[in-house]
């Protein structure tokens, strides 16, 4: 483990969270099969998805309590989090 890995887990719980909610939004679909993520490009989901985050801090949702009141900071992740995924998930890459 090195010095700064640290501080790179709380921002990988922060992008498991910005992951759930997309999947949930149906931004990224999460596969029946083989259960990986795949990012189909459905832009048009993303207001969902910002809906559903200020839905979560105005409720006071423990998911979204470690940003502490910061929703741009969740709100920047919906985004940047779907760079990790390809557009097919694995088992129908592989056939």
């Amino acid at each position: 483990m090195g010095l700064f890995d640290h501080f790179r887990r709380g921002d990988d719980a922060r992008d498991r969270v910005a992951i759930a909610i997309d999947v949930a939004s149906g931004v990224l679909d999460e596969c029946p099969v083989c259960r990986g993520i795949s990012d189909k490009q459905r832009d048009d989901r993303l207001p969902a998805a910002e809906l559903d985050v200020h839905q979560r801090f105005d409720r006071g949702d423990p998911s979204v309590m470690m940003f502490n009141g910061d929703r741009d900071d969740l709100i920047r992740r919906l985004r940047t989090v779907r760079g990790r995924f390809d557009y097919h998930c694995l088992c129908h890459s592989t056939g």
